[in-house]
């Protein structure tokens, strides 16, 4: 329910935010830029916590500080802008971005998402996947309907407003749920090993022999991006704390439990909708997932676009059937299909003028296939023997060893980023030297470097190098080190790029 409240020369409306989804942020701001009166609030949306800010002057002050340098603002997209404001006892996040809602006219505004101060560490963990989802809701569900209105003939703040109450309203309670889930059901830190199938590897073996190999190893070859199946709450959630001792701490804080599924009534303009909360997240790391029938691999609780939305190939885990599912592509073309998309969406944005930003479009249902991933790696089944061997009860054993091997596994991939790049500054020496070796032949010394591809590795000396004896071991270390530098350790097991291209990606770090 909305209140009109006044502020000297403001007026804005007001809002509470649902129970359910109004504990993690404050509040939440729209503002935008008048040219009379400076940075003027439009709609606030106040948390449901001790902590909610309810001080106006507060509001105001942060809202200046979002808009007062943006007069004349001339970028394109949304600019990301985090303020640290200890006198205030807050911190916000604020994404500015510009539209002509009025023909022949530039509004600036400003979307706040505003915290209490002490959650500054926990919510900088939280800051990239906040940020991602935060644009999407704007892009989707705020800009592109706005931009659609700008030819009507109304005002302003009527047109916010009706796109407030008609399309904006129950994607943001969703979003808020979403951080307040990822809070609520956070991963522990530290990890209780005894929650965790190390402390009872036998009674898994019993049931399933080496599932809990293919689990970590696909994990750990899907850069930590796993969401795990079942009906049995307990053994996904063992299972969702067992793989976190492989992920950081940063990852970990941006990785759920399994919750019970809660449905909720939310009113907009077409209606009430039922929305089911706590369901799968792009993104995330570690998610669990509760549906009605997980033997079915072909009919799964999410879409192949919002696996995709990761940017790396995710692993299924269906403790159920206590088998591991992933998608069978290749991971050098995964990440190549995604980055050109990315690619291609970032000119198209920056080539449009703001009133046609582009929609992000993640609904589009499909049926898959999902195949078994058969590859083993002999360094988890090396650790899972020797975890064995440790004494469960004695506090940080299990978790120094975990942490040990973790350090094993970056140690490797730096040795294999260092063994790329020096393969590839051979290559393109002793293709240079060829090139000008045969058009000094020729007489023609106009003929320049042609773009020669990358060789191909010898991979079994590479893995002796290495001291890892199976591809899936390779697949990990590959996989880390694409991790450490991005797209120059792909075409290790496929070549397919320019030698100079990639080793020039070397030269950015």
């Amino acid at each position: 329910m909305s209140s009109s409240f006044s502020y000297p020369e403001l007026q804005y409306k007001k809002y509470d935010l649902p129970v359910e989804s109004g504990t993690y942020f404050s509040s939440i701001a729209l503002a935008v830029w008048d040219n009379i009166h400076g940075p003027k609030l439009l709609h606030v949306w106040t948390g449901q916590n001790p902590r909610a800010l309810n001080d106006d002057r507060k509001l105001v002050t942060i809202a200046n500080f979002t808009l007062n340098d943006e007069a004349g603002r001339d970028q394109e997209g949304i600019e990301t802008k985090f303020y640290s404001l200890p006198k205030h006892g807050v911190i916000a996040s604020a994404f500015v971005f510009s539209l002509e809602v009025v023909e022949g006219k530039q509004d600036i505004f400003s979307f706040i998402l505003i915290l209490p101060y002490h959650e500054l560490s926990e919510y900088l963990a939280r800051h990239a996947f906040c940020q991602d989802k935060a644009e999407k809701l704007l892009c989707n569900h705020f800009v592109s309907h706005l931009v659609k209105m700008s030819s009507e003939k109304a005002l302003l703040i009527d047109k916010v407003d009706k796109v407030i109450s008609e399309c904006f309203r129950t994607p943001l309670m969703i979003f808020t749920e979403l951080m307040s889930s990822i809070r609520a059901y956070a991963i522990p830190h530290p990890i209780d090993i005894k929650q965790t199938f190390l402390g009872d590897i036998p009674a898994l073996e019993r049931q399933s022999p080496n599932f809990l190999k293919k689990a970590i190893t696909s994990h750990l070859q899907t850069g930590g991006y796993t969401v795990v199946l079942g009906q049995d709450s307990e053994s996904v959630n063992r299972m969702i704390l067992t793989l976190g001792l492989f992920l950081t701490p940063k990852e970990q804080k941006t990785s759920r439990l399994l919750s019970s599924p809660v449905l909720v009534a939310m009113e907009d303009g077409e209606g009430v909708n039922i929305i089911h909360l706590y369901h799968y997240e792009p993104g995330l790391y570690l998610q669990g997932y509760t549906s009605m029938d997980t033997n079915n691999s072909s009919l799964l609780p999410f879409t192949k676009n919002e696996l995709e939305d990761n940017c790396m190939p995710s692993t299924i885990i269906n403790m159920d059937k206590l088998e591991v599912w992933v998608f069978n592509i290749n991971l050098a073309n995964y990440i190549r299909e995604r980055s050109e998309r990315i690619r291609k969406f970032e000119e198209e944005k920056k080539g449009t003028r703001r009133s046609e930003y582009l929609s992000y479009n993640d609904k589009d249902l499909c049926n898959y296939e999902i195949c078994a991933k058969q590859l083993d790696s002999s360094l988890v089944q090396v650790f899972l023997r020797e975890v064995q061997l440790l004494p469960v009860n004695t506090p940080g054993v299990i978790e120094s060893y975990t942490t040990q091997f973790i350090r094993l596994l970056n140690l490797k991939a730096f040795a294999l980023v260092k063994y790329v790049e020096a393969e590839l500054k051979l290559h393109c020496i002793l293709s240079r030297t060829a090139a000008e070796q045969q058009a000094s032949a020729m007489g023609d010394h106009s003929l320049q470097l042609a773009a020669s591809s990358l060789p191909r590795m010898n991979t079994t000396l590479l893995m002796q190098n290495l001291s890892i004896n199976t591809e899936g071991d390779l697949r990990v270390i590959v996989t880390k080190a694409e991790r450490i530098r991005p797209m120059t350790c792909l075409d290790v097991l496929d070549p397919q790029e320019p030698a100079a291209k990639v080793l020039a990606e070397f030269d950015t770090f």
